[in-house]
């Protein structure tokens, strides 16, 4: 019998060796569980990684899912989020206590919040489709590799005209210097803040905290709830980045991502737009 079609958005690939659950579509539930696991047989994968809506995730708990990290109000600032994994090898589980205790440390001590205006010299807009091929210089020279082709022009058309995916950057004299993007979910009200990427003879000039801001008040604007970040948890430099921007921290995904030639930890941060009453 010829399996269905899903309807949820799931990717896996040799690189980070997992399955990814992107959305989960209601209609694919609850096979979807067993289909993930036959994904993970056929390839010899070594985790399942789901981001599956809180009323579904008895069924997952229940097949030896566990729970790393959490988002509250995902969906339409009504229904929690919850990050899910499941390990088919045992040291791909264990964290990294030293560089655990190291955000740690960032979390004892207050945040340094206020406002933070960029140097003169540096001016920040969207960017367009126009902009592609200034963009994937910045992306090679931070990234040795990357879990998504950022690198490939026809992937960032595509995020860009077909997937929601807004890109923001920072110029110097006329130079793109920096970029980071919001990957959108207009119906649920919520964007991933992501890509960040800073030249880096110009870190050091808070310009990840800048384009964050920046992206915030836009989406804000355009009526999402809810903003959130998978930030590699060896980069302290932008796990500050998000508390002190007001993002609270709510777990960490353990070997979870390829990037930059290796699987790291990731942690994850969630900001909730406050509304006006």
């Amino acid at each position: 019998m010829r399996k269905r079609e899903l309807k949820s958005v799931l990717a896996h690939d040799k690189g980070s060796n997992r399955v990814y659950l992107i959305q989960l579509h209601p209609d694919d539930f609850p096979d979807i569980i067993e289909r993930l696991d036959t994904l993970v047989g056929e390839h010899d994968y070594t985790k399942i990684f789901a981001k599956v809506p809180a009323r579904f995730a008895p069924a997952f708990l229940s097949e030896g899912y566990t729970m790393e990290a959490f988002i509250p109000g995902f969906f339409k600032g009504m229904e929690d989020v919850l990050f899910l994994v499941k390990y088919f090898d045992a040291e791909r589980s264990r964290p990294d206590t030293s560089a655990l205790q190291a955000v740690q440390q960032v979390l004892s001590t207050p945040p340094s919040v206020g406002e933070h205006t960029p140097d003169t010299t540096f001016s920040l807009r969207p960017l367009t489709p126009a902009d592609i091929d200034s963009m994937i210089p910045v992306f090679s020279q931070v990234f040795a590799s990357y879990p998504f082709p950022i690198f490939e022009p026809a992937f960032l058309l595509r995020s860009m005209e077909q997937e929601g995916t807004r890109y923001f950057g920072a110029y110097h004299r006329g130079q793109l210097i920096a970029i980071s993007s919001a990957e959108c979910d207009e119906k649920a009200q919520n964007a991933e803040m992501t890509d960040f990427a800073v030249l880096p003879s110009y870190r050091g000039q808070r310009l990840a905290l800048h384009l964050l801001a920046m992206m915030e008040k836009k989406l804000e604007q355009d009526g999402y709830l809810t903003f959130y970040t998978i930030a590699r948890l060896n980069s302290l430099s932008m796990n500050k980045t998000f508390y002190n921007s007001g993002y609270h921290y709510s777990g960490t995904l353990n070997q979870n991502t390829q990037i930059s030639g290796s699987i790291e930890s990731m942690n994850v941060w969630y900001k909730t737009v406050k509304k006006n009453v």
